[in-house]
């Protein structure tokens, strides 16, 4: 469930910055990559219940936590794009920087 998750995550960035460079018309690429970070954040919240009782739970605690923030934050953004682009952004990066901590000491 987690290899979904990151897959899913990482198709949603992938979607969203090609649909950018490519100039596709914005709600299209948009709505894309909603859908698919819905997914993912939904596949992750799935890997952290089947974690329950696990050593690695707490780590999976922190990736779900992220990822809820990142959906949330994005959510936001459609409400009010220049407030919560940067939270949406630093969000995405805290993301890669657990993933890379996460690897390295657990």
């Amino acid at each position: 469930m987690e290899r979904l998750s990151s897959l899913l995550f990482m198709l949603s960035l992938i979607v969203y910055y090609i649909g950018k460079v490519l100039k596709i018309k914005k709600s299209n690429y948009i709505k894309a990559h909603i859908i698919v970070g819905t997914i993912s954040v939904l596949a992750m919240v799935g890997a952290l219940i089947q974690r329950i009782g696990q050593p690695d739970f707490i780590k999976y605690i922190g990736f779900a936590l992220i990822m809820i923030l990142i959906g949330t934050t994005g959510h936001f953004i459609r409400k009010n794009r220049f407030k919560y682009r940067l939270t949406h952004i630093i969000m995405v990066l805290l993301f890669f920087v657990y993933l890379f901590l996460s690897i390295k000491f657990y």
